[in-house]
C-alpha cells in the first residue's frame, strides 16, 4: 500500500466516527506524535563549518583567570596537609 493510500484510509477511518472522545482521543496523539518532530527541530542548531577558540571567547565573555588573584587565595587557604590527604577526604 503506498503513503497516499495510507493516507486517504486514515482519512476514512476518522471521518467515520462518530464518538467525540475516540477524536479527542486521536487528537492527543497526534499532537504529541508532532511535538516530538517540532522539539527535535528547536533543539537541533546548525553547525559551524569553522570554529575557533577566540570566537568562543568574544560570544562567551571569557575573561580568563586573573592570575595574581588566583595566587593570593591559594597562599590564603594555605593549606598544610599533603595532597593524597586531601585526595583520599574526597
Amino acid at each position: 500500500m503506498t503513503l497516499e493510500a495510507r493516507k486517504y484510509k486514515l482519512i476514512s477511518q476518522i471521518t467515520s466516527l462518530k464518538d467525540e472522545a475516540q477524536i479527542a482521543r486521536l487528537e492527543v496523539v497526534f499532537k504529541n506524535l508532532t511535538a516530538g518532530d517540532a522539539l527535535l527541530q528547536k533543539l537541533a542548531k546548525p553547525m559551524r563549518k569553522h570554529l575557533s577558540i577566540e570566537e568562543l571567547v568574544k560570544e562567551q565573555g571569557f575573561k580568563g583567570v586573573d592570575r595574581k588573584k588566583f595566587d593570593a587565595l591559594i597562599a590564603k587557604i594555605d593549606v598544610q596537609e599533603p595532597i593524597e590527604e586531601l585526595i583520599a577526604a574526597i
